[in-house]
């Protein structure tokens, strides 16, 4: 089970220890909280002092999860194969990609099917606006200019014999959207939010998820 930062000129293995130690949003912009990919799931001002988790913390609620020889690994639900874009790819190609499937995340590949990067619907329409990340206006950008302008060239990628119970507590604790799968460097699957809800119902054994 490992966890990998992946782009363009790196591929950083990364323990769950590491993880869950310090927030990921030092390494992956990707990721950051700032960046929801919706409303609902941009926690409130009231929300955030109700839970005042650090990334210690979160790593000490998984270091306590039960060791039980019943695993979900992220190979048994993870979506594959998955819809990619070239790094030659413009930014219309990711418009008419997430028009068509009514995606959140598309991971960017380079030769070899190797991940150099993600985009989010979100960073998309802002920068198609012409908003920075902090929601400052410029002048819009087009939609013919390169992918990589607009993808975020470090993504934090999981390999398939992760248990799932720690990428769904990225998702909440870190507010990742999306997890990517790779082997060797390779994109091989991807797992959402949609992924681990279809999971809970199709093996709903409470020490999966304990």
């Amino acid at each position: 089970m490992t966890f990998i930062i992946q782009g363009l000129d790196s591929h950083e293995r990364m323990s769950v220890e590491q993880i869950f130690k310090r927030p990921i949003a030092e390494k992956v912009q990707a990721i950051i909280p700032e960046r929801p990919i919706s409303e609902k799931d941009h926690p409130t001002d009231e929300q955030h002092q109700q839970h005042p988790r650090s990334a210690v913390s979160a790593y000490q609620v998984v270091k306590q999860l039960p060791k039980t020889e019943t695993v979900l690994l992220a190979e048994q639900i993870m979506t594959t194969p998955v819809i990619a874009l070239p790094f030659q790819a413009k930014i219309s190609n990711a418009l008419e990609i997430f028009q068509a499937r009514q995606f959140r995340h598309l991971p960017v590949i380079a030769e070899g099917n190797r991940l150099v990067g993600i985009i989010s619907d979100r960073d998309l329409m802002r920068h198609l606006g012409g908003f920075t990340r902090d929601y400052h206006q410029q002048m819009p950008h087009k939609a013919d200019e390169s992918i990589e302008r607009l993808m975020q060239p470090r993504v934090l990628a999981a390999s398939p014999n992760t248990d799932v119970r720690y990428i769904a507590r990225l998702f909440v604790e870190q507010h990742v959207g999306a997890m990517p799968i790779v082997t060797d460097g390779e994109l091989t699957g991807m797992v959402t939010r949609s992924d681990i809800l279809s999971a809970v119902m199709r093996h709903f054994v409470l020490e999966l998820w304990a």
